[in-house]
């Protein structure tokens, strides 16, 4: 992330995704026209999607929800047709430790699954920490 102070200009960047945000829009067009003559750079004008969370803009500022990220790992893990629950286990419930046996693509898919979960975390779900 830059911030430019003076001009309340933020830059993110993220591998090959890059998002300006600026309420200047002189400095922000001044800032676009010298990136593109350093670099090769589309710009798609105001974004509604940024690493798969939906954008919305308010009059307090914009709005993060994950929607489509959450769809998009419970395809990825086949759980597109989970129920929700309302607490993370059942109570009660006692639980094992795991079998080191288990085949390493298991635990792999586990890791990922966890992996997907934290980036929630730590954009827009804190809430989900302690169940994690």
């Amino acid at each position: 992330m830059f911030i430019h102070h003076k001009f309340k200009c933020y830059i993110s960047l993220y591998m090959d995704d890059i998002a300006i945000y600026s309420a200047d829009t002189p400095h922000l067009t001044t800032l676009i026209k010298d990136l593109k003559t350093g670099f090769e750079i589309s710009d798609l004008g105001e974004a509604s999607f940024l690493l798969g969370l939906h954008i919305t803009y308010t009059s307090d500022g914009l709005a993060l929800t994950p929607e489509r990220y959450i769809g998009t790992i419970l395809s990825r893990f086949g759980m597109e047709n989970s129920n929700t629950v309302s607490i993370p286990l059942p109570k009660g419930i006692t639980l094992t430790k795991g079998n080191t046996e288990q085949p390493k693509e298991q635990v792999t898919t586990y890791q990922s699954m966890i992996g997907c979960l934290m980036y929630l975390v730590t954009d827009t779900r804190p809430d989900l920490v302690y169940t994690i």
